[in-house]
Formats: C-alpha cells, structure tokens, sequence
C-alpha cells in the first residue's frame, strides 16, 4: 500500500489508497488537534509500526518515528523490575 498521486482516485485501487493513506494521516492530524486542545499544549508524537513511514509523511503535523519503540519500552519495564 502506497499513496496515488492524487487524492481522489481515478479507479479502485487508487480510491482506497487513497483512503488509507490520506484518510489515516487526516485521522492523526485531526485527533492531534483535539488532543492538544483538551491538553492546552503541544504534544509530542512518536509513530511505530509497520505501515507508520507510509502515512506520516501525509500528515499536516510533525511526527518523529522510531521503529523499535516498543521493544525500547518493554526493555526500560524490565529494567525497572529487575530494581525491585
């Protein structure tokens, strides 16, 4: 899956990337601004996942991306429970 070049498709492979792509990336713009206007402040974004490179450059807001934030978060758990 990868964005068409134009955001209205002209046949149905192009339409639903289209909609995934451009869709996903107007969902995360959109639930940013509710977010930080319920916060009162800008919110740092960090994106993971396997389809995270193909949507985030579509986004209107500035996401940082690191593939092995998971991983990165379970390490930092088990090095607290090892404290305990």
């Amino acid at each position: 899956i990868g964005p068409p070049k134009k955001v209205i498709g002209t046949n149905t492979i192009d339409s639903m990337q289209s909609g995934t792509v451009f869709g996903s990336a107007a969902s995360i713009d959109g639930m940013l601004d509710r977010i930080e206007k319920e916060l009162g402040s800008p919110a740092t974004v960090i994106a993971t996942g396997g389809m995270a490179m193909k949507i985030i450059p579509h986004c209107y807001r500035d996401i940082a991306y690191d593939e092995n934030l998971l991983l990165r978060g379970l390490w930092l758990i088990w090095q607290k429970n090892l404290k305990t």
